[in-house]
């Protein structure tokens, strides 16, 4: 009598661990799906984070220490050009981009010229130099000129700029939208409201 009462409750137990293994033979290969389908997710965001990181490094920027580029035009004169800082990119090795440089123009001569600038950008395939921020320029006779751009074809010697100047010096004061200065000839071209002022 007391194993037939005691049959319905072993029967219901091993209801009950069948229902558990069926469960468990459904929940375990699902949690390990799910986990194989977080790494996979893991690697495949690191890799293209990795990716997006690549550019940065291929285009680490070179600096150099005590920068200085000289050279001659094409009348012979010298020019050097030195910065408190330079760097070079390693993806356009030829441009190097210069902190607070300083450009003399003749430093053999008695009278050099001197541009000053807050930064620079100096081409050594073209040797066009760069110019930007507070420009200074000072021609060596007195004459002194105040612009935030300016264009220097070491070459032959140009200056051009295209936003605006203000100069003064023992002539008098000057200003102007644009400029153009050739030193081979000495001509200085000024356009758009133009502005001068003459001392006797």
């Amino acid at each position: 009598m007391t194993d037939l009462a005691a049959q319905p409750d072993r029967m219901n137990a091993w209801r009950r661990r069948s229902g558990l293994i069926r469960v468990l033979r459904w929940l375990l290969p699902a949690l390990m799906g799910a986990l194989v389908l977080a790494l996979a997710g893991y690697f495949t965001f690191s890799s293209i984070q990795a990716g997006k990181a690549q550019p940065r490094e291929t285009q680490t920027e070179i600096k150099l220490v005590g920068a200085r580029f000289m050279g001659r035009m094409e009348d012979g004169r010298s020019f050097l050009i030195g910065a408190g800082q330079a760097m070079r990119s390693d993806t356009i090795m030829q441009e190097v981009v210069l902190v607070d440089p300083v450009l003399t123009l003749g430093g053999e001569t008695g009278a050099p010229s001197r541009m000053t600038a807050k930064r620079g950008i100096y081409d050594e395939k073209t040797r066009i130099l760069r110019l930007s921020g507070d420009v200074r320029i000072d021609d060596g006779d007195g004459q002194r000129v105040a612009t935030n751009d300016a264009i220097v074809d070491t070459r032959s010697g140009k200056i051009s700029g295209q936003e605006g100047l203000a100069g003064d010096g023992p002539l008098g004061q000057v200003s102007a939208k644009s400029y153009e200065v050739d030193r081979d000839t000495g001509k200085v071209t000024m356009k758009g409201r133009v502005r001068a002022r003459i001392e006797k």
